[in-house]
């Protein structure tokens, strides 16, 4: 399917039939979304895939009782990670792992440093959470270009997901997103005009 086919075709579903999705399809949005960009590939998010069904009785609940979440295959929490130092180590390591010059890891060090000295505390947070969005919008249209469909939400409790999925503290429960095969059909898209977008 052409990317233009997907996006155009992409629409929020309220309502999924409960069929489950194929793992090898799992697979392949996982890798995709896995493949997604970052600041600075500083990659600071986590993501819990929930299939279990108890699990999203128990979120849904969290989910303002919305029907996508327990209509839902698979249910993919997306959580900012706030440990953007640990991150940067990994990445750092990574390239010298992969074969990358000397100086261009260096380069690459004094750019982490200098960015991550301007996100104290909250802004850290922020940031990470800002980066959290790119993979969430890799999934709903990785999702769609295998025929899967989606729902991007923020209508979710953060704090009470953190508790029932027992999270550390360094991660912020942010976006979800339910995949799985439509029950309803989409409405009208309805966008601003492009004059009112761009200037």
């Amino acid at each position: 399917m052409e990317f233009k086919n997907i996006v155009e075709e992409r629409w929020a579903t309220k309502h999924f039939d409960g069929k489950k999705i194929d793992e090898d399809k799992i697979e392949q949005i996982k890798e995709m979304i896995r493949l997604s960009p970052s600041a600075l590939n500083l990659q600071p998010w986590k993501i819990k895939i929930i299939a279990d069904e108890n699990l999203k009785e128990k979120l849904s609940a969290a989910s303002m009782d919305q029907p996508q979440i327990k209509s839902c295959s698979h249910l993919l929490v997306f959580c900012a990670n706030s440990d953007l130092e640990g991150n940067a180590d990994r990445v750092i390591n990574n390239l010298k792992t992969s074969g990358i010059p000397e100086e261009n890891i260096q380069f690459l060090k004094s750019v982490l440093n200098n960015f991550l000295s301007m996100l104290p505390g909250e802004a850290g947070i922020c940031e990470a959470q800002q980066n959290a969005f790119i993979p969430a919008i890799t999934a709903i249209y990785a999702a769609k270009s295998l025929g899967i469909d989606s729902c991007p939400m923020q209508g979710f409790n953060p704090a009470a997901y953190s508790e029932i999925l027992e999270l550390p503290d360094t991660l912020v429960p942010t976006i979800i997103v339910p995949l799985g095969y439509a029950a309803d059909k989409p409405m009208p898209k309805v966008r601003f005009p492009k004059e009112e977008i761009f200037f």
